[in-house]
């Protein structure tokens, strides 16, 4: 039986710790470790931290900065922050120089922790323009930076401060109350400004205790963790961990799949491209099999589809009854044969790759919300999981589809997703002109595009701000088209383009050995880092055409006209993607200005 529901964090971490002592929590400290924390170390652990921190003059109210990837040390130093009522700024240490600069002056940090020498020196290169700047802790026992303290020395600081006074930190916990900012989290994602979202104590536990309350989690549980932890998405999901007892192991992009078989989760968050690069291993695999193989495995995967949807056919359920044995569980293997609950959320999850998983049974929970609402506003759940809906709305919240004048829309009708509850922010930090924007009477307008069936089940639809309007005006949600061209094995990344054009167009990244099977790359041809192959071209007009086509349902104005083969994809670390994968438009535009005007000449 779990605690009684927490008001504020401090008593979350105090009972949490004190309850599941001895157990593991954290598998590694990060991703490459082979070192263990238990509930108990890391509670002694917060506390030391926190009575540092009140050492050095923060306390309830002050702001703090966190530039640091997960790790064992960004959750001690952010529960730390929470234990004395301070607000955490977290960002990771890939932030470019001016987005943090503006980030830690914007929230006035006076004391930023860096996860090493080389995050501590960029923040302290900046520090004549960071007035409110008094200290930086690198997280690390040793420094070579004479301008930093370590977190060791901090530690060691609240250990002598607690032998003077014991009660010290139990004071300052004492203090806290539910609606104390916890953590301001700034969001560029896939527009230009970056807003710092005020989330208080009430928002985040609301939250947590909300999935809780339908996910059914517990302390045989074991989450695999992949996601940014300064990410609302992924910070939510390991304090539900924190609060079931559950265990944690940490991985990044590059081990993924190797630790998904060799931690076996029986828990993983992770945004649609994580699923789709699952979902496509899955189908490269099965490829390379020798052809009658190939092609029976092929089918397999079309009847598990078929299942996933609901389209199934008597044969098609045969046919997936004949792998369910022996074929099925190799597929689930994929993802450590042990996933209980797999949630997608961060971006609009394919429906292909959606009911495929489904199909597999690989337990895929589609979700929806945004940093705004802390940030999970619905999910589906195990008991009833509809694929291409994102769930009903959590327990306490309320989604209402609005018209643009603000109209509540009947059910069925597509409309703006508002959404009311006690996940929704505080509103954008020294912002009010964009808090006002989207917030009216508790009610928080995301932007984006929905509906809701009979059953009360949601469905995204698009977003408002992604909407392409085609030179004669006819409205074009670019989403679905992606996600249409990405079911074709042959195409990995897609982004639709087409504003204030008469067509639309589409910059294409191909997955490199599928194409390879079907032309040779001899026959290729690049130039400035486009495919130019004559085969290259007429193969990918052959396949746009064929996807997006008027007997698959789509409209004649949303075929693609003109499109562009690219050699390099769009990542992190080229810009084009924010930390969850997802696109961000406006720089795809900036990167690839020319090759676009090129496209619609």
């Amino acid at each position: 039986m779990a605690d009684p529901a927490p008001n504020t964090f401090p008593e979350l971490i105090t009972a949490t710790a004190a309850r599941f002592a001895e157990r593991v929590f954290l598998q590694r400290r990060d991703a490459k470790s082979t070192e263990s924390v238990t509930f108990r170390q890391l509670g002694d652990d917060v506390r030391k931290v926190a009575a540092g921190l009140l050492q050095h003059g923060i306390s309830r109210g002050a702001h703090v900065g966190l530039i640091s990837e997960n790790r064992y040390e960004w959750l001690m130093a952010d529960l730390a922050c929470a234990t004395i009522g301070a607000a955490d700024v977290p960002r990771g240490t890939d932030t470019a120089p001016l987005e943090l600069l503006f980030i830690l002056r914007h929230a006035g940090c006076r004391f930023v922790f860096a996860e090493n020498d080389r995050a501590a020196q960029v923040i302290l290169d900046m520090r004549d323009e960071l007035p409110d700047l008094r200290t930086v802790c690198v997280m690390a026992d040793t420094t070579e930076i004479e301008d930093a303290m370590t977190l060791a020395e901090l530690r060691e600081s609240g250990e002598r401060a607690l032998a003077d006074n014991a009660d010290l930190v139990e004071q300052a916990r004492n203090e806290v109350r539910p609606d104390d900012l916890l953590t301001i989290v700034y969001t560029s994602g896939t527009t230009a400004e970056p807003k710092g979202v005020m989330l208080t104590h009430a928002n985040v536990l609301s939250n947590l205790e909300g999935i809780f309350e339908i996910l059914h989690f517990d302390e045989s549980d074991v989450f695999l963790s992949v996601l940014p932890a300064w990410h609302a998405y992924e910070r939510v999901l390991n304090y539900v961990a924190f609060r079931a007892g559950a265990q944690i192991a940490y991985t990044d992009r590059r081990r993924i799949k190797e630790d998904l078989r060799a931690v076996r989760p029986t828990a993983f968050a992770a945004v649609p491209r994580i699923w789709e690069s699952v979902h496509d291993g899955i189908v490269a695999a099965c490829r390379k099999k020798k052809r009658p193989l190939a092609w029976f495995l092929s089918g397999v995967l079309q009847a598990c589809r078929n299942t996933g949807d609901g389209t199934a056919t008597l044969k098609c359920k045969l046919f997936r009854g004949l792998a369910s044995r022996k074929i099925l569980p190799q597929f689930r293997a994929a993802t450590g044969g042990r996933l209980r609950i797999a949630v997608s959320g961060g971006g609009s999850l394919p429906a292909h790759v959606d009911a495929t998983l489904l199909g597999i049974g690989i337990p895929v929970l589609n979700g929806y919300g945004l940093t705004e609402t802390s940030p999970v506003a619905s999910v589906r759940v195990p008991e009833d999981n509809r694929p291409g809906t994102i769930g009903r709305p959590l327990p306490d919240t309320r989604i209402e589809i609005r018209s643009e004048n603000g109209d509540v829309l009947p059910q069925g009708e597509s409309g703006v997703i508002w959404i009311h509850g006690p996940q929704v922010m505080r509103g954008y930090y020294k912002n009010p002109e964009r808090t006002n924007s989207v917030l009216q009477d508790g009610w928080f307008n995301s932007g984006d595009l929905g509906c809701i069936d009979p059953d009360g089940h949601v469905r995204i639809t698009g977003r408002a701000k992604d909407t392409i309007v085609l030179a004669g005006g006819e409205n074009v949600e670019p989403e679905h088209v992606e996600a249409a061209l990405k079911t074709s094995p042959f195409i990995d990344q897609a982004i639709v383009l087409g504003q204030d054009k008469k067509n639309l167009g589409a910059i294409l990244i191909p997955h490199f050995e599928c194409l390879e099977e079907a032309i040779p790359r001899s026959e290729w041809g690049e130039q400035n880092g486009v495919l130019t192959g004559e085969a290259v071209r007429k193969f990918f007009r052959k396949q746009l055409d064929a996807l997006i086509a008027v007997d698959k349902g789509f409209r004649p104005l949303e075929r693609i006209a003109t499109f562009r083969v690219l050699m390099e994809p769009m990542t992190i670390e080229n810009g084009l993607l924010t930390q969850t994968l997802k696109v961000k438009r406006h720089k795809v535009n900036e990167q690839h200005g020319e090759l676009i005007a090129g496209m619609f000449g």
